[in-house]
């Protein structure tokens, strides 16, 4: 099968996601919720591409299964900013976020490493274990960032840094694409 297509939608889906994580980065709550539920709508776009690519390998379908839970983790905790802000709903609230995130890591774990095993039985002319970098760089980036806060209060170095951990996935992902779409388009490829 061609995930060329599936994967181009993808990379769409994480450019939304990175823009709209700049929401957060004001403070107020219109300009913050909006860009929240693009940026669910954008992972229930990740949902269906790897829905799409579940009969590929079974780290795909892992993969699905644990970005469902987190999206669906995701909305209960939007859903809860609207029933009200007594500290035990912004306690269960706060609950379901970091559930949701851990989810959604396990999933992106999941997903960059069934594309990996892809690179050397399909013969793509990427580097062996680089795209694993796509986890690897936005956990890094948050763990300097964070640290950077803790010694230097209200930086501006730890967002930078952040963002530019953020856009390395996006990077990396955009030169796999490349290469897939070079060995798919191969006529000697079947």
């Amino acid at each position: 099968m061609k995930i060329y297509p599936s994967l181009r939608l993808l990379w769409a889906a994480l450019v939304v996601s990175a823009v709209t994580s700049l929401g957060s980065l004001f403070p107020e709550n219109g300009v913050s919720l909006a860009a929240s539920i693009l940026n669910l709508a954008a992972y229930g776009v990740v949902l269906y591409i790897l829905h799409r690519l579940s009969e590929e390998s079974a780290r795909f379908g892992r993969a699905f299964s644990c970005q469902l839970i987190s999206l669906f983790l995701s909305i209960l905790a939007l859903a809860c900013t609207f029933m009200g802000t007594s500290d035990m709903m912004v306690h269960f609230m706060v609950l379901l976020m970091v559930t949701g995130s851990l989810f959604s890591l396990i999933s992106q774990y999941h997903m960059y490493w069934a594309l990996d095993e892809r690179v050397i039985p399909c013969g793509y002319a990427y580097p062996a274990r680089r795209i694993r970098w796509c986890f690897y760089t936005p956990l890094i980036g948050a763990v300097a960032a964070s640290f950077i806060q803790t010694l230097f209060y209200q930086n501006p170095a730890a967002l930078v840094v952040q963002l530019v951990c953020q856009l390395a996935p996006l990077v990396l992902l955009w030169q796999y694409l490349r290469a897939v779409k070079n060995r798919e388009d191969d006529p000697l490829h079947m």
